[in-house]
C-alpha cells in the first residue's frame, strides 16, 4: 500500500511537472499613465501571480509607453528588462548603463525636439528576441523613421548582455544596422521560433514593393532570406493602420488591416515559407471609417480576431471558406472614458485572455475571456477590466510566441486581478437606452445582491441597498449630470463570480 501510495505520488509530481508553463518570457507587461500627467506613473500586468495583475508599480517607470512598447524575462518569469523605443530601463526600472538614445536621429531631433521621454511611435514596431548564441544576451529589434518620406529605412538592433552591470544587464551595441536598403511598413513586425527550438524567423512588410521580407537569427547573427511576392496592391493607408500575428502553434501567419482586409498563410517553420493564401473581405468594415485595427490568435490556433474600431470579429480559420467562419462578436458600445474606448490594439495573454486597449487615454481595457469558444460564447465583455491610472495612447507590448512547441499555450489557471478574484461579466438588461432620468434593470430570477453605478471615471455615484429582486429594479437617476454610466449587479454568494453590467447613457 505504501508503495503504491508513493507510486501515485509520484505519478502526480510528473504530470503536474508536465503540465507547468516551461517558459514565461512574456509574463510581465510594462505600460504607464498618459504622458500629459504629471509623473510617469506605471502599472504592470505580471501574471506570475494569481492575485496581482494589473497593479501599479511602486515607483514611476524612467520611461513612458506612447507607441513602441517591448519587455522580457527569463524563462522563470523574473522580469529582465523593458523598451520604449528610446530608453532600455533594467528590472528595477532604472535606465541601463548605455540604455538612453535607442533609434536616436533626425526624427527626434527635428519632430521632438531631441526629447523621446513620451517614447518612439509605433504600435508594432519593436521586438525583444533571446540571443540563439548566447542565453544571456538579447536582440531589441527596432526601427528608426527617415524624415525623407517619413518612413522606417533602417531595421536595427541593439544588443543587450544581462552579465554585465552586476548581473543587471548593459546595453554593449547600440543602434546596429541589420539592413538600410529596403523601405518597412510602420508595424507589421513579427518573430517566430525556427522547428530547431534555436534560431528566428523575423518577418516584416516592405512599403511600395507588395512583399514580405524574411530575415533568420542565427547562432551567427542576421541572415536576409529575401522576399516574397504578395498577390495584391497594397492600399495608400496599409502602413501602419493594421497588425500581423503567428498563431501560437507556429503553422499559420495572419495579416489585417481594413484596407487590404485579411491575408492568412500557412507557415513552415523548417524553411520560413508562407504558403496556401487565404483571403477575406470583410464587407461591413468601410475602409473610409476605419483607421486603425488588429488582429490575434486564440491560444489554440483556431479563431482568429479582428479588431477595427468599431467592431470585433471572430474568424473561424478551420472552416474551408472563411467567409463561413466569420462572425460579427460585438459594436463598440460608444462609452468616453475619459475618451473613446474604440477597439484598436489586443494581445493574447499567458492567462489566456486576449486584452484590447484603445486607441485614446482611457481607464479600461476591453476582454476576450474565452477566446477559444465559437461566437459569442468568447466571453468578450468591453470596458471588463480597470486600470489602476489612465492608460497611455493605445500601446501593448510586441512579443513573438515563446510557447510554440509546448502542448500548454497559456495558463487558464491565473484568475484574479488587482488581488481580488476575476468577475467574468454578463450584459444586463436595460431599458430604456438612452433614458432620462429613470431607468429599469431587468434582474437575474430570485438573486440577493447589490445595483451599483459607476461614472466613467470609476467613481460610485448611486447605490443600491442589497435585497432579493423577483423582475427588476427602477433606478431614480435623475440627480445625476448628462453623461455615460456602468450600470452593475454584483450577486452575493456568487460562486460563478458573476457580474452583470451594461452602459447606459443620459440624456436631456
Amino acid at each position: 500500500m505504501i508503495r503504491l501510495f508513493v507510486f501515485l505520488a509520484s505519478l502526480f509530481l510528473v504530470e503536474n511537472a508536465l503540465s507547468q508553463i516551461s517558459n514565461k518570457q512574456d509574463y510581465v507587461w510594462i505600460l504607464n499613465n498618459d504622458p500629459s500627467h504629471d509623473g510617469l506613473e506605471a502599472y504592470v500586468f505580471d501574471f506570475n501571480r494569481m492575485d496581482s495583475i494589473p497593479k501599479a508599480l511602486n515607483q514611476y517607470a524612467p520611461t513612458a509607453f506612447s507607441g513602441n512598447n517591448a519587455s522580457i524575462c527569463d524563462k522563470d518569469g523574473k522580469l529582465l528588462f523593458y523598451t520604449n523605443g528610446c530608453t532600455v530601463a533594467d528590472r528595477y526600472h532604472h535606465t541601463m548603463p548605455n540604455g538612453s538614445g535607442i533609434n536616436e536621429g533626425e526624427f527626434i531631433e527635428i519632430l521632438r525636439n531631441g526629447d523621446c521621454s513620451n517614447g518612439y511611435p509605433g504600435r508594432q514596431d519593436i521586438m525583444i528576441l533571446p540571443d540563439p548564441n548566447n542565453e544571456r544576451g538579447y536582440y531589441i529589434l527596432h526601427r528608426r523613421t527617415i524624415l525623407e518620406g517619413n518612413r522606417y529605412k533602417d531595421f536595427n538592433y541593439t544588443y543587450v548582455m544581462m552579465d554585465e552591470n552586476n548581473g543587471f544587464g548593459d546595453v554593449i551595441e547600440k543602434n546596429v544596422t541589420i539592413d538600410s536598403t529596403k523601405n518597412y511598413f510602420y508595424r507589421y513586425l513579427t518573430a517566430i521560433s525556427h522547428s530547431n527550438g534555436v534560431d528566428w524567423w523575423i518577418i516584416q512588410l516592405l512599403d511600395e514593393e507588395n512583399k514580405f521580407q524574411t530575415y533568420k537569427l542565427t547562432r551567427d547573427g542576421f541572415e536576409d532570406e529575401g522576399t516574397r511576392d504578395i498577390p495584391i496592391e497594397f492600399g495608400i493607408n496599409s502602413s501602419g493602420s493594421g497588425t500581423a500575428n503567428f498563431s501560437p502553434d507556429g503553422s499559420k501567419y495572419a495579416f489585417f488591416n481594413a484596407y487590404d482586409n485579411l491575408l492568412l498563410y500557412d507557415f513552415d517553420r523548417v524553411t520560413g515559407e508562407l504558403t496556401d493564401l487565404k483571403q477575406l473581405q470583410i464587407k461591413d468594415i468601410d475602409p473610409n471609417d476605419i483607421l486603425f485595427s488588429s488582429v490575434e490568435w486564440s491560444s489554440n490556433s483556431r479563431f482568429l480576431y479582428i479588431a477595427a474600431t468599431d467592431s470585433l470579429w471572430q474568424v473561424d480559420t478551420h472552416e474551408t471558406n472563411l467567409e463561413d467562419g466569420l462572425e460579427l462578436i460585438d459594436v463598440w458600445n460608444g462609452a468616453q472614458d475619459p475618451f473613446a474606448t474604440t477597439f484598436v490594439l489586443m494581445a493574447l495573454a499567458p492567462d489566456c485572455k486576449i486584452y484590447m486597449c484603445s486607441g485614446s487615454s482611457t481607464n479600461t481595457y476591453h476582454v476576450i475571456n474565452e477566446p477559444n469558444k465559437k461566437g459569442k460564447d468568447c466571453d468578450f465583455i468591453q470596458q471588463g477590466i480597470r486600470l489602476p491610472f489612465v492608460s497611455a495612447t493605445a500601446t501593448l507590448p510586441n512579443f513573438p510566441r515563446f510557447r510554440v512547441d509546448d502542448d500548454k499555450k497559456c495558463d487558464p489557471g491565473i484568475t484574479s486581478v488587482f488581488g481580488d478574484i476575476v468577475h467574468y461579466k454578463r450584459d444586463l438588461d436595460v431599458y430604456p437606452n438612452p433614458f432620462v432620468d429613470r431607468v429599469t434593470i431587468v434582474l437575474p430570477e430570485n438573486i440577493k445582491g447589490q445595483v451599483v453605478v459607476f461614472d466613467m471615471q470609476g467613481q460610485i455615484v448611486w447605490q443600491h441597498r442589497q435585497g432579493t429582486y423577483k423582475d427588476q429594479v427602477q433606478l431614480d437617476l435623475s440627480h445625476l449630470p448628462i453623461g455615460t454610466y456602468s450600470l452593475e449587479f454584483l450577486p452575493e454568494n456568487n460562486p460563478e463570480r458573476l457580474i452583470y453590467t451594461l452602459v447606459a447613457v443620459k440624456v436631456e
